[in-house]
């Protein structure tokens, strides 16, 4: 493992606990435990099982975007190698993409380097959607979440400026780069280490094409698909403000924000959302007027909830797919020349 990756890893673990720290370091802990006294475990185990559905839903998703690629995984296999995926995300941040990929080859010979490209192509598309709900979010619930956000980006603005100025300077010295390596594409083809970076870089962007090769019917059922996994994200955190009396009383307008918000603390290079998500979703709720300790209460029940699932059912999906033997070769179908 190259320095850089390792500073990357350190300083992920480091926000993390920072952000932990100071989220709790004001509170009495024993307040905050009180808060779970009365808890409904069995809206805990619904808001798990909603996430779980979510996470099928989407591996559903990506199994469809390899279709035209001539690929195809069972929803089992999908699911688990979504699920190794969520685990390692939680261990090692950003690692869990090339996991889930590796772990899907491992299942179903399907090339890691394709499905990578299917797994690029749905973060993108995400991306877009959490842009546009989150925008959606924000101005309608401008008054309030201006006093949370705003004030944090007008302390620290002249560090965004330098941070923009940087990325602008890196962007012109990137497409310098590319523009060098196109130049002399042909004599770089040459070397066989190029040879294996270019077939890599194929194939990520042939699985990111898939998308657009889907079948009118298909796509219409990638977009319901889209459509669900959002709804099932945010009924998994509406539905668990009821598992405690502070939240219980919050409106469908809140679990939207909360749902919104709290995404944004789980894009954060943090360990599984560790620290940042406790952070976005403790604000998001003092500025509802939930107190500190049931703010705090929530977020903690929230993201402890959704990580032992995922770490649990990830161990599980890990170790199946490891005594699982491994298929020889990708049958063909005769039929309509699906890979199997």
């Amino acid at each position: 493992m190259k320095l850089q990756e390792i500073l990357k890893y350190i300083f992920s673990f480091v926000l993390a606990g920072l952000l932990l720290w100071y989220v709790l370091k004001e509170q009495n802990i024993q307040e905050v435990a009180s808060s779970f006294e009365d808890l409904n475990w069995g809206i805990v185990f619904s808001s798990i099982l909603i996430s779980l559905t979510s996470h099928y839903i989407r591996g559903l998703r990506w199994g469809l975007m390899l279709k035209p690629l001539n690929y195809k995984a069972s929803g089992p296999n999908l699911f688990m190698a979504t699920m190794t995926g969520y685990a390692g995300n939680v261990i090692i941040p950003r690692f869990g993409e090339f996991f889930r990929c590796g772990i899907l080859q491992k299942l179903t010979k399907i090339p890691a380097k394709t499905s990578f490209g299917a797994v690029v192509a749905e973060r993108a598309i995400d991306l877009v959607i959490f842009i546009i709900l989150f925008s959606i979010a924000f101005f309608s619930q401008f008054e309030k979440l201006e006093s949370m956000i705003l004030p944090h980006v007008t302390q620290n603005e002249a560090a965004l400026k330098d941070k923009i100025y940087v990325l602008i300077l890196v962007g012109i010295i990137g497409i310098a780069i590319l523009g060098v390596l196109f130049k002399i594409r042909k004599r770089l083809l040459k070397t066989p280490l190029f040879r294996k970076f270019y077939s890599f870089i194929h194939g990520i962007l042939e699985g990111m094409a898939g998308v657009f090769k889907l079948r009118s019917r298909d796509l219409a059922t990638y977009l319901l698909y889209t459509v669900l996994i959002w709804i099932t994200y945010f009924y998994m955190c509406y539905v668990l403000f009821f598992a405690i009396e502070g939240t219980s009383h919050l409106s469908t307008m809140v679990g939207f924000v909360m749902m919104m918000m709290g995404g944004l603390g789980m894009v954060l290079p943090t360990p599984g959302g560790t620290g940042s998500y406790h952070f976005f979703a403790t604000q998001t709720l003092l500025i509802y007027g939930v107190t500190e300790t049931n703010a705090i209460a929530f977020a903690l029940l929230m993201h402890t909830s959704q990580t032992i699932s995922v770490l649990t059912i990830g161990g599980i999906s890990t170790l199946i797919a490891n005594l699982k033997k491994t298929p020889e070769n990708i049958e063909q179908t005769e039929k309509n020349g699906i890979k199997t």
